[in-house]
């Protein structure tokens, strides 16, 4: 038998990392992944590359940034050449399964054919609980056919405004379900990698099982981080162009009552998500691998739920829509650890190859989370990669966040503005110091680590394309050679 460890990779959709109590959240209730934190290793500054889907999951199976894989908007398509995480671990010996979302490509484009370098043996994929249900890869769509067709035919009719549907029907619980299964019923003489994708709590926010609000503890509710409590200056044109594009206002389409209903769903979405995981952590340890396998849980970027008066997710980079939450648990690891470095999301393809014993193909960009090789900056980057509600942007928008230990600089290129934020003094994103001369050498410092990095990387991804020529004959460099 193959000792080497399973690898459970699960990753929320649209999930902002102070929704969990592991990290204080007191308003949801979510033990499982509570418990999992406590045994395992929590990231405080875990960043997404990209805020928004399938950039973002593009990065973390593939191990690259953004300019790596090519993959810059929502509906892009991931080049056929590439190599998912699990293409590499099924090479090496490894069963691999996926259950749920994958989102790498297009919508579209998954339900219909699959990613040629996806190297999943078991594939049950499923993007979206309301929409294409009769798409050919979708699984989800398939289950309720067969076993709950009235459910079925219901979320055909109404689709995302069908409210309380039955939790025996639910998305999340698909998806734990299928995935426990895999578990129980994987190839014992072989590890395995499952790929485990929720939907929860991706909008719409109400899309949650009935009696989930119930799970929420109203009496520790979070507060709005307000716009009113910002400094002159901080509301970018940047920001409220894309906010006009995108016809997301809060502050004109909701009122306070119902801004408040949005984010009581969003959270209990969590919750009910919760709830659900516990099957798939419960399946570990009846198979007696809990132990022996590597647990990570992410997701691929946060959701404002109206802080600052923004919704979903797009070119801003507040914690809430970039700083996502990330709990490791190692093979063997019994007590509970904190790291409060910036690590990145790409970072999780390196940690999986070394968790499995295998030291190439690993791009450099990604670093393990093993090692010691800890990061100067996480960049977050918006390359035009979102929509709006009546189509895509009509012109692409470029920005860039670079988060150091402590300050947090935003670049909105096509606006030529900035934000600089001390996150240490300033969790919530109040303070805006770009202008302020005593941090105009914070903001410098940044820029050139970021310059740094981007000078490696298009040297490393476009240095000799053409291949290299002959040494000329009558270079000195050629003699030196021949007398050597």
């Amino acid at each position: 038998m193959d000792r080497r460890p399973n690898i459970l990779l699960i990753l929320s959709d649209q999930q902002r990392r102070d929704s969990l109590g592991a990290y204080g959240c007191q308003y949801v209730s979510t033990p499982n992944l509570d418990a999992l934190a406590a045994e395992g290793t929590r990231y405080d500054h875990a960043y997404c590359n990209a805020p928004v889907c399938t950039p973002s999951r593009a990065c973390i199976l593939t191990g690259k940034r953004l300019s790596g894989h090519g993959v810059y908007n929502l509906f892009d398509i991931l080049p056929q050449t590439e190599r998912l995480l699990p293409w590499h671990l099924r090479e090496a010996g490894y069963q691999t399964g996926l259950v749920g979302k994958l989102h790498v490509s297009g919508i579209l484009y998954e339900t219909r054919q699959r990613n040629p370098g996806d190297g999943f043996d078991h594939y049950e994929l499923s993007h979206d609980p309301n929409v294409l249900l009769d798409e050919p890869l979708n699984a989800y769509g398939k289950w309720l056919r067969e076993n709950h067709p009235e459910t079925y035919e219901k979320i055909k009719r109404e689709g995302r405004a069908w409210k309380g549907r039955p939790p025996e029907t639910h998305f999340s619980t698909w998806v734990s379900e299928r995935s426990a299964a895999f578990i129980r019923e994987r190839d014992k003489e072989k590890p395995f990698f499952l790929s485990v994708g929720y939907f929860d709590p991706h909008s719409p926010y109400d899309n949650h099982p009935e009696g989930s609000e119930a799970l929420l503890h109203e009496q520790c509710r979070p507060p709005l981080v307000a716009p009113e409590g910002e400094t002159e200056g901080c509301r970018l044109e940047a920001l409220e162009e894309i906010r006009r594009l995108q016809c997301r206002d809060p502050h004109t389409r909701f009122t306070p009552e119902e801004a408040e209903q949005l984010r009581r769903g969003y959270f209990a979405g969590v919750s009910f998500l919760d709830a659900q995981l516990g099957k798939v952590i419960g399946a570990l340890k009846e198979e007696g691998v809990y132990d022996n396998t590597l647990i990570i849980y992410s997701s691929d970027h946060g959701d404002m739920i109206c802080d600052h008066n923004l919704l979903g997710k797009g070119a801003y980079f507040y914690d809430s829509c970039t700083n996502v939450p990330l709990i490791v648990k190692y093979p063997g690891q019994r007590e509970g650890d904190v790291n409060s470095s910036p690590v990145q999301l790409n970072d999780l393809f390196a940690t999986a190859m070394c968790a499995a014993g295998l030291e190439a193909p690993i791009p450099a960009e990604s670093r393990p989370l093993q090692g010691d090789r800890q990061r100067e900056i996480a960049v977050c980057e918006y390359r035009g990669c979102s929509q709006m509600d009546l189509g895509v942007f009509p012109h692409p928008v470029q920005a860039t966040m670079i988060r150091g230990t402590r300050y947090k600089l935003n670049l909105y290129h096509d606006t030529n503005e900035m934000q600089l934020f001390d996150m240490e003094r300033d969790p919530q994103e109040l303070r805006d110091l770009a202008q302020d001369p005593a941090y105009q050498g914070v903001a410098a410092q940044l820029m050139q680590a970021y310059l740094n990095e981007k000078a490696a990387e298009d040297y490393r991804l476009n240095a000799s394309r053409g291949g290299l020529s002959e040494i000329p004959a009558f270079s000195k460099l050629s003699q030196q050679l021949k007398k050597t």
